[in-house]
């Protein structure tokens, strides 16, 4: 980044429309944030090696280095989406439903994607998943009330990870993956208003 936000000094734009864009690199309209189209940004190299070494390394303050005490609730987060992504691909499998299950598969390994691209350029780590509990042997109706309350449940825990975020990056992440898990709870219990 070219500058760090301190206290008491304004966001600078451009960097944190650099950084969007790696993150958000499509247009959405549940999108927080309207950004410019922009040129890529020029590199610019140290005129000097000398230079280069001498500059103090400076923490980014957007999904980088400076956000690592938000690292540990990220992972959370990342675990839980990844185990609703097996969950929704599991059941899809067994129970098909017309596609629901495998289009909320498919929307949790979107969100997957996304918290495991903030995480690396966090830390720099590439996430790796642990095992996920394969799902009980419920009814369709139970499964689906089921993963109705584990979406609220993800929704109001991406929202209060969201106001706690230091990041504003991480933060606005979190809310719109909270919103997008409330409209798989509102599609769950429309389906099953239809059973």
């Amino acid at each position: 980044m070219d500058q760090i936000q301190r206290p008491g000094e304004e966001l600078d734009h451009a960097a944190f429309a650099r950084v969007w864009r790696r993150v958000m690199p499509e247009d959405r309209p549940d999108c927080p944030f309207t950004l410019e189209p922009s040129a890529p940004p020029a590199l610019s190299t140290p005129a000097s090696p000398a230079a280069a070494a001498a500059a103090p390394a400076v923490p980014c303050a957007c999904l980088g280095e400076g956000s690592a005490r938000d690292l540990p609730e990220l992972e959370r987060m990342l675990r839980q989406t990844t185990d609703d992504f097996r969950i929704y691909r599991a059941l899809a499998r067994r129970l098909g439903q017309g596609g629901l299950f495998s289009a909320l598969a498919v929307e949790k390994k979107r969100q997957v994607r996304r918290l495991s691209t903030a995480s690396f350029l966090i830390s720099g780590k590439q996430y790796t998943a642990p095992p996920t509990p394969a799902p009980g042997t419920l009814t369709l109706p139970l499964a689906m009330r089921e993963r109705f309350q584990a979406e609220q449940r993800a929704g109001s825990a991406l929202l209060a990870a969201a106001e706690t975020a230091a990041d504003p990056c991480l933060a606005g992440l979190y809310r719109i993956l909270a919103e997008e898990d409330r409209d798989h709870a509102r599609r769950l219990w429309a389906r099953l208003e239809r059973q």
